[in-house]
């Protein structure tokens, strides 16, 4: 019985191909033929010789039927070892081109269904670029500024602005790594902004510099390196959140600068000092440095705080003024 090519069969031999059921049927007729005309054809298949003509057109543009020129007019089946080889190469071929094209497609679909990379990062090069628009976050800043001091500066620290931002009530939390300190007299300004109302901490070493405005921005290095060049502004996001947890992580750690001093009492003042370099890991020569004294004098001086302590180390000896509630 000849095939009704009119109606597509389920199933068909060739469909992973994606020839259509009419020219595999047609295909198949040939097979068993050694050769036939359009007129043969259509009658085989009980189709008009136009209908068999284009049959016979989408096959020879498959490779899988041949026209001969003697007699002109006749054609013939190409083997199917040979024809549907080749097809399946060709299939082949485009299906790893598709695949090559779902990166371009996804990036399609993410521009119509996420916000775009530019809505959340934002990239600041130049320093004069970088500290004014630092300075434009702190003016924005209504809650809370968090802080990983770190350096290099670009800026010098301006206590005025600090004051400015703790007088409107807003919550400034500072973690000074302990390069940011060694400068002289940089512990005295801490001490002035902490006696301000800003909330200070430190410790031996920071990921990176890092500063987090309300739950609406944070700026940090676009690169590591001894000169800070460019910067990321980074928006609300969810790498905005791992950044605040980041500094809330480190914030936990860090040696709490004091806020309670007693000017009338030089010893307790530098004992208090003392206590926080040590517990930050400064060494004898950046706490000398720090102190305006000689190491020698260090050494004593903390010598002098681990027998009050009871301590055998400089570790023992910053947890028990963490007990005894002088950190």
């Amino acid at each position: 019985m000849i095939p009704d090519v009119s109606r597509p069969a389920a199933g068909g031999l060739l469909d992973g191909l994606g020839i259509p059921e009419p020219e595999q049927a047609a295909y198949r007729r040939m097979l068993a033929l050694s050769r036939t005309t359009v007129a043969g054809l259509a009658a085989d298949l009980g189709v008009g010789e136009e209908r068999a003509a284009r049959l016979l057109a989408a096959l020879h543009g498959h490779g899988l039927v041949h026209r001969h020129d003697d007699p002109p007019g006749d054609w013939s089946a190409a083997a199917p070892d040979v024809a549907v080889e080749a097809l399946l190469l060709r299939r082949e071929a485009e299906l790893l081109r598709t695949r090559g094209r779902v990166a371009e497609l996804m990036r399609a679909y993410r521009r119509g269904h996420e916000p775009h990379a530019a809505d959340l990062v934002d990239v600041v090069t130049g320093q004069d670029a970088i500290a004014g628009l630092w300075r434009r976050l702190q003016e924005a800043a209504r809650h809370n500024l968090l802080m990983f001091d770190k350096p290099p500066h670009i800026v010098r620290a301006d206590t005025a602005v600090e004051r400015e931002l703790l007088d409107r009530g807003v919550r400034i939390r500072v973690v000074y790594e302990a390069g940011s300190v060694n400068a002289p007299g940089r512990l005295a300004e801490i001490r002035d902004a902490v006696a301000a109302g800003e909330q200070a901490r430190m410790l031996p070493e920071l990921p990176c510099k890092l500063a987090l405005v309300d739950d609406r921005w944070a700026l940090l290095p676009a690169t590591t390196g001894a000169e800070l060049t460019g910067a990321v502004l980074v928006r609300a996001s969810t790498l905005l959140d791992a950044l605040g947890a980041m500094f809330a992580a480190y914030w936990h750690r860090g040696v709490r600068v004091a806020d309670t001093w007693s000017p009338a009492d030089p010893a307790a003042e530098r004992r208090m000092e003392l206590l926080t370099l040590l517990s930050a890991g400064f060494t004898d020569d950046s706490i000398a440095r720090q102190l305006g004294v000689s190491p020698r004098t260090v050494q004593r001086w903390v010598r002098e705080v681990m027998d009050s302590l009871g301590a055998r180390t400089r570790f023992q000896a910053g947890i028990q003024a963490a007990r005894a509630g002088l950190l």
